[in-house]
């Protein structure tokens, strides 16, 4: 199939399919023309690749899980404490912003402490998993490419 078509089938750019084709995780065949050949499993792959992105997971932790060096259960479950630590973050934001609503401060009165103090703790703190070194030979990868993937 062709790029044009893989597009429609999967809803994503060319440029964000080839991003995936040079961070390795997508190898289309190629035509003695040289044109990419698009498989039935590729399609598959790239489906995937998307859900997970949508999920929050890095296109490294993908990659491991992608090459079986982290299984998905792992890679879901750290991002599942992800999640909850940024809901709390978000749950904690949502109080303080309704608190200086309902005090009716301006910027120029706005004591935020006071705010913060008048705001119960968070009842739970969350659990941090540090995440899996990376392989290897990922180590010299530019940082600019894990920017353009977190945009994308």
């Amino acid at each position: 199939m062709t790029i044009k078509e893989l597009e429609e089938r999967t809803g994503l750019d060319r440029g964000t399919i080839r991003f995936y084709e040079k961070e390795g995780l997508l190898a289309p065949e190629r035509q003695a023309n040289g044109y990419r050949d698009y498989s039935e499993e590729d399609a598959e792959t790239l489906e995937k690749i998307a859900f997970l992105r949508q999920l929050g997971l890095s296109i490294e932790i993908i990659r491991a899980v992608q090459t079986g060096e982290l299984p998905l259960g792992i890679a879901l479950e750290r991002q599942d404490e992800t999640l909850l630590a940024r809901r709390e973050e978000t749950d904690r934001a949502l109080e303080i912003s309704r608190a200086v609503r309902a005090e009716g401060a301006s910027y120029q009165t706005l004591q935020p402490q006071k705010y913060k103090a008048q705001l119960p703790p968070p009842e739970w703190i969350p659990r941090v998993i540090p995440p899996a070194a990376p392989p290897k030979h990922y180590a010299t990868k530019h940082p600019w490419r894990s920017l353009l993937a977190r945009e994308l």
